[in-house]
């Protein structure tokens, strides 16, 4: 009866030790899933890169901006007032 009450808490541990390490893994492959995903959000909503110096490219992207702007502000429902 004591081997069995050894055998059954030494199980139950190794249960409870084995379900943190995957909890602890589960929760580091989606904070560095979330990291890759942010870095490339943030790369696609960059407008203008750091390193564009060309006039005629600030211009163009100026004017697709106003341009959305202006749709989004047309189409929201506080320019009825």
């Amino acid at each position: 009866m004591v081997i069995a009450a050894i055998v059954y808490i030494s199980i139950s541990v190794l249960l409870v030790i084995s379900a943190g390490i995957f909890f602890v893994k589960a929760i580091q492959s989606l904070m560095t899933k979330a990291q890759t995903l942010n870095n490339k959000h943030q790369d696609r909503v960059m407008f203008l890169r750091p390193t564009s110096n060309d006039p005629l490219a600030i211009s163009t992207r100026r004017e697709e901006i106003i341009a959305m702007l202006e749709r989004q502000f047309a189409s929201s429902p506080s320019s009825d007032s």
